[in-house]
């Protein structure tokens, strides 16, 4: 015997309810995704040059090398190189005795090893090449291209000139395909996601967040 069963569908009207509903969460929830999915990629990209100086600098301390360089090379709005170099003892000392001496130099034949390359999917505050280099006790501390003579800025009441600032790709499109520090404040200036990273002619890296109206450690 077949038995009664008592099946209900949805109306046409339940259902317009229902997506509805849908689309006025998505609507409200979207922007929050994509400025949290912006954010943690700029962030990601800040932790990956951190890491690649405090890496390149350990391996320096440990005497690894004798010569360490950390190098950008901007590829456009959408991503940046990173390298880190160094030379080893008996190369640095036949440099630093040669008629040029130790040179921080941008060309890859300089150096005895690329210790890590990797490419950042983000801009970052120079759209041309640059390098900074360490030595052991900080007195071969040079920088060359656009990381030599930055542009200062104050971050909590102290003048910086040593540093990589990554930011997103449509911040950067607004100013010139880079993360313009000159533009903070400014209307469709620098704004947020953008991260900082600091280092000393010791290696010592610090990393800041940009807050509302000035950078947070990280």
């Amino acid at each position: 015997m077949q038995q009664k069963q008592d099946i209900k569908g949805f109306t046409i009207l339940e259902l317009l309810v229902v997506i509805t509903i849908v689309a006025i969460v998505s609507a409200v929830g979207y922007p929050n995704f994509m400025e949290w999915s912006e954010d943690r990629k700029v962030r990601k990209a800040s932790e990956q040059i951190a890491s690649m100086l405090t890496n390149i600098n350990t391996q320096l301390q440990r005497g690894n090398f004798q010569y360490v360089q950390f190098q950008i090379i901007p590829n456009g709005t959408s991503s940046t190189t990173i390298k880190t170099k160094g030379i080893y003892q008996d190369t640095y000392s036949a440099k630093i005795n040669s008629k040029g001496g130790i040179q921080c130099s941008k060309d890859n034949s300089y150096w005895d090893e690329t210790v890590q390359e990797t490419v950042i999917d983000t801009p970052v505050h120079t759209d041309q090449q640059g390098s900074v280099c360490f030595s052991k006790d900080g007195t071969k501390f040079l920088q060359t291209g656009s990381l030599e003579n930055q542009y200062g800025f104050f971050v909590n009441g102290e003048k910086v000139k040593d540093y990589a600032l990554v930011c997103s790709e449509s911040n950067a499109k607004q100013n010139g395909g880079k993360c313009d520090l000159k533009t903070l404040g400014k209307k469709n200036g620098l704004t947020k996601p953008a991260y900082l990273v600091l280092w000393s002619r010791f290696g010592t890296v610090t990393k800041y967040k940009r807050g509302k109206s000035d950078w947070t450690i990280r």
